[in-house]
């Protein structure tokens, strides 16, 4: 099956890859140009199209996946390029692949990649117990925390809490893990979960902290060379 065969309607999931990571957005073909690729919907967050080109980490690339009607089986394009295009007063992401027509199996496995947090929160039990936490660091497979000593074991499944910003939004995330492994440390004990749920919100957050962390480390260079 080739890119351009995809036909308007049909329904097609963009991977995200940042680093070891990968996040899954379903969406829709409007159309396709054999020479532009295919145009499909794109990722709305906060009445905003998320442009993934700015300030995204080097890391960050893209494959497109769907069902071939003729077989039912599941395709990839891998490290297709994607661009925000207009089209008669509406963005879409235009998706095009270097690799025209090529198919390709997703069968690698990625290791997991987090980002720093640090911020105050809290977790809650499944018998509705709550307590604050700190939250350290989070992926889409995983996060960590610290809390107080005796309130969760291996094996509780909790709802960690906190409120960040990344790239000029504000997110109230929460997210459902599975408690996998607990240490004492000096300030509590340190938990690791593994994340049970992923939704949009949670991918959002990656990419715009990751795209903040780009940007800080490029204006650290600039302040580094020119003293500014």
């Amino acid at each position: 099956m080739k890119l351009e065969q995809l036909e308007a309607g049909q329904i097609v999931t963009l991977e995200v890859l940042i680093g070891g990571s990968s996040f899954e957005l379903k969406t829709e073909v409007v159309g396709t140009n054999s020479g532009t690729g295919v145009l499909v919907k794109p990722y709305v967050y906060n009445d905003r199209v998320v442009d993934f080109r700015h300030g995204a980490p080097e890391s960050m690339r893209f494959a497109l996946h769907c069902i071939d009607p003729r077989t039912n089986g599941r395709v990839v394009w891998k490290n297709v390029a994607v661009n925000v295009v207009n089209f008669r007063g509406v963005d879409y992401y235009a998706v095009d692949s270097s690799n025209f027509g090529t198919i390709a199996a997703s069968s690698e496995r990625r290791e997991d990649t987090r980002v720093i947090v640090n911020s105050p929160g809290s977790a809650c039990m499944e018998d509705g117990r709550r307590f604050s936490v700190s939250v350290l660091d989070v992926s889409d497979a995983g996060v960590s925390f610290i809390g107080n000593a005796n309130r969760v074991t291996i094996g509780d499944v909790v709802e960690i809490n906190f409120a960040d910003s990344a790239c000029n939004s504000d997110f109230s995330l929460a997210i459902k893990a599975k408690i996998v492994r607990a240490e004492v440390e000096k300030n509590g004990i340190l938990y690791a979960g593994k994340v049970i749920e992923r939704d949009n919100k949670l991918l959002a957050y990656l990419c715009f902290k990751g795209m903040d962390g780009k940007s800080a480390k490029a204006s650290k260079i600039i302040r580094d060379v020119y003293g500014r």
